[in-house]
């Protein structure tokens, strides 16, 4: 499930690569993990899909069924 944090963390991901850096880390939580470097195309493609699921998650409507009845047939 992709959340808003995921979101922010590629986000700024992209900005540390667009400023030189070349090596990034993620933080989940407690959880860091570093990546190799990486290229830019990945990073906006990881994006992405995070929006898409994110987007989705967001637009399932609900819907409520329901039925009336006049009494006795």
């Amino acid at each position: 499930m992709c959340t808003q944090e995921h979101l922010e963390a590629v986000e700024k991901a992209i900005c540390d690569l667009q400023l030189g850096k070349r090596l990034t880390s993620i933080f989940y939580g407690d959880t860091h993990v570093q990546y190799a470097p990486v290229n830019l195309e990945d990073l906006l493609r990881f994006r992405s899909q995070i929006k898409a699921c994110l987007a989705e998650s967001t637009s399932r409507k609900r819907q409520v069924i329901f039925s009336t009845s006049k009494g006795a047939q």
